[in-house]
């Protein structure tokens, strides 16, 4: 039994394969998508993405976004997907790094805030994907 997942960004798709399950980051929590499952679209949140084959499993990072269901394929809608296997974690744990430096030196000025929210983002961003190697 498989249900195809194909994940699509703004680059266009980044993974599209038979699998025999997936685990998805929503909102309410985790949840898997297998064949024949009910028909459904749900917001996803940046989370790791569980990739189930008969050959073993695969991690990748996703951004927010969108899941549609339809029994015989899981459509993931989202800005970015970063699977385990491209991942540079020396290079991520650089970025870490570096933002969770500048995130220091801007300090706690109001008038910073759109530039603390970006830093923010890219901590958990690094953060997700060293999660995502480590599996």
């Amino acid at each position: 039994m498989a249900i195809e997942l194909v994940v699509v960004t703004p680059e266009g798709e980044a993974l599209s394969e038979e699998v025999e399950q997936v685990v998805l980051p929503g909102e309410a929590g985790n949840f898997g998508v297998l064949e024949s499952h009910e028909r459904f679209l749900t917001p996803l949140q940046v989370g790791a993405m569980e990739i189930i084959r008969g050959s073993g499993n695969e991690w990748a990072a996703i951004t927010s976004g969108f899941a549609e269901v339809d029994g015989t394929r899981c459509v993931v809608l989202v800005d970015s997907c970063s699977l385990a296997s491209e991942i540079d974690a020396a290079e991520a744990e650089s970025r870490k790094t570096s933002a969770e430096e500048a995130l220091s030196a801007l300090g706690d000025d109001e008038a910073n805030a759109g530039e603390q929210a970006r830093l923010v983002a890219l901590v958990a961003r690094a953060e997700l994907e060293l999660d995502v190697v480590n599996r």
